[in-house]
C-alpha cells in the first residue's frame, strides 16, 4: 500500500504546473538528472557553505529580523541536504565519523575556555566534566561543542533507517513518518511537549527534524534538480522566503519555538531551501565552497570559541566581521585536517566526491 501511494503522489506530482509544492519540485522532467550521473553535485557544497555561514552569524549577536530569516530555513536545510546524501554505514563507522570529532574538539574548546578565563577549574567537577563531554541534553553548564544536538538527531536518524527493518527495507515508509510528526508537531501544544517526552534529551528533536530530513529522500528519490525550476517558481520561492518569516515569526527547533505554528514553519523552510539550492546552482563552484562543506563538522566544533576570541581582542563596533574571519579560520583547519587528520572531518579518507551512484543504490 505505501508504495501505491507513493507512486500515486509521483504521478500527481509530475503533473502539476500550477505552482503547488509538488509540482514545483518535480516540474517538467529532465533528460540528465543530477542524481544519476556520477558527477559532483556542486549546489549542495554552495549550499552546505552557505548554511554553515548563517550558523556562525546566528550565533553572533545579530537583531531579531535577521535571526527570524537565518532560523527560518537554515538548520531544516541541513537536515534535507543529510536526507539527499543520506548512505546506509554501520553503527561502528557512524559513531567513529562523529564521536572522534565531538571528543577532540570539545577537549580543544574546553582548553580554550580556560586560557581565556571563560571556565575555572573550581567550576566544574569530574562527574560534570564527563556529562559535559557526553553533551545529551538541555542543562549543559559549559559550551564544549555549540550545536552538537544537531549530531545527536542526525546520529539517531541514520541509525532509524539504517537499522529498523521497515525503515531499511521498504523506505518509502518514511512518507508515513513524516506525516506522524507533521500531525504532531502541529498540535504540540495540545499534546505533551518534546522536552517533557524525551526529559530534555537531544533526540527528542529528532521529531520536528525527520519531515526535512525524509524530504531529502523525497528530492533525491524523484531526480529532483534545480534544473526543474521556472522562472514563476523562482519569483514565488523568492517572495516566500522574503515575506513568510516576518509573517511567522521565529522558528528555532532547538529552543522548541514554532512560529505560528509547525506546518506553516516547516513549508516556508522548505521552500527558502529549494531557493537556497537553486540560488547555489548559480554560484561557480570553488575550492573555497567545497572545503567548507567538507568541513562542517569542523566549523561547528570550534566557531564557538572562535567567537569568545574574536569578542575579547576586537571592538564590539567590528562584529558583524567575526563570522567572516570565523569561516576563513575555519578554512585554514579544515585544509590542514583534511591532508594529516580526515577524521575529524567525520571522514576515514579524504575523500569528498559525492558519488551519485551510490546514492542513488541505495
Amino acid at each position: 500500500m505505501p508504495r501505491f501511494y507513493c507512486v500515486v503522489m509521483e504521478h500527481y506530482f509530475k503533473q502539476s504546473d500550477s505552482g503547488c509544492l509538488a509540482g514545483l519540485l518535480l516540474g517538467p522532467p529532465t533528460v540528465e538528472s543530477s542524481y544519476t550521473t556520477a558527477q559532483r553535485l556542486p549546489y549542495i557544497d554552495t549550499a552546505k557553505a552557505i548554511c554553515i555561514f548563517l550558523m556562525v552569524v546566528g550565533h553572533s549577536s545579530i537583531n531579531n529580523i535577521l535571526s527570524d530569516y537565518i532560523y527560518s530555513f537554515h538548520m531544516p536545510a541541513f537536515f534535507i541536504i543529510s536526507g539527499i546524501l543520506y548512505k546506509p554505514h554501520s553503527a561502528l563507522k557512524t559513531i567513529k565519523a562523529f564521536s572522534v570529532p565531538v571528543f577532540v574538539f570539545s577537549t580543544i574548546n574546553l582548553f580554550i575556555l580556560f586560557l581565556i578565563g571563560e571556565v575555572h577549574t573550581t567550576d566544574i567537577s569530574f562527574s560534570l566534566l564527563v556529562r559535559e563531554f557526553l553533551q545529551y541534553r538541555h542543562g549543559m553548564v559549559l559550551t564544549l561543542f555549540k550545536g552538537v544536538w544537531f549530531i545527536w538527531v542526525l546520529v539517531a536518524m541514520r541509525f532509524l533507517f539504517c537499522f529498523l527493518p521497515i525503515l531499511r527495507k521498504e523506505r518509502t515508509y518514511y512518507i508515513c513518518a513524516s506525516f506522524f510528526c507533521v500531525f504532531y508537531m502541529t498540535f504540540v501544544n495540545y499534546l505533551i511537549d518534546i522536552d517533557t517526552l524525551f526529559r530534555g534529551y537531544y533526540i527528542g528533536y529528532m521529531i520536528p527534524s525527520l519531515p526535512f530530513y525524509c524530504f531529502g529522500f523525497f528530492l533525491k528519490d524523484n531526480h529532483w534538480s534545480p534544473r526543474d525550476l521556472s522562472s514563476k517558481h523562482i519569483v514565488m520561492l523568492l517572495a516566500t522566503a522574503i515575506i513568510m518569516p516576518l509573517i511567522n515569526g521565529h522558528f528555532d527547533i532547538y529552543n522548541n519555538v514554532w512560529g505560528y505554528n509547525y506546518l506553516l514553519s516547516a513549508a516556508i523552510a522548505i521552500f527558502s531551501t529549494i531557493f537556497l539550492f537553486w540560488f547555489s546552482s548559480k554560484i561557480p563552484h570553488s575550492k573555497f565552497t567545497e572545503s567548507i562543506s567538507k568541513g562542517t563538522l569542523v566549523v561547528l566544533g570550534t566557531h564557538w570559541p572562535i567567537l569568545c576570541i574574536l569578542a575579547r581582542i576586537l571592538p564590539s563596533s567590528l562584529e558583524f566581521v567575526y563570522p567572516f574571519i570565523v569561516i576563513i579560520v575555519c578554512y585554514y583547519i579544515i585544509i590542514f585536517c583534511d591532508k594529516f587528520c580526515p577524521i575529524l572531518l567525520g571522514k576515514e579518507k579524504s575523500n569528498h566526491i559525492y558519488d551519485i551512484q551510490s546514492i542513488k543504490d541505495n
